[in-house]
């Protein structure tokens, strides 16, 4: 099971993917979430597509978290744009 954090500290040293949330640069009505999985020397192994829903990619990143036993996904949302009552 995934845990989902509001600050990377919570993490504790713990590995965890950040998920960043923001307003598209194109059409500021559509909220954004992108993300990041690297593995040190094997390279990328996932990430957030351009311009997909917040909605979409938290999924997403919580589906890779938990394949690849990951225990926190941190949501790096300081304007508030995908409050925890949204996240399902």
């Amino acid at each position: 099971m995934v845990a989902v954090i509001e600050g990377k500290e919570e993490a504790g040293g713990a590995r965890y993917i950040e998920f960043k949330v923001h307003r598209s640069e194109t059409d500021p009505s559509l909220i954004l979430g992108s993300w990041r999985l690297a593995h040190g020397g094997s390279g990328l192994v996932d990430q957030s597509k351009p311009e997909s829903p917040v909605g979409t990619e938290f999924g997403h990143v919580l589906d890779c978290a938990d394949q690849h036993g990951i225990p926190f996904v941190w949501v790096n949302d300081p304007d508030e744009l995908f409050p925890p009552w949204e996240r399902h």
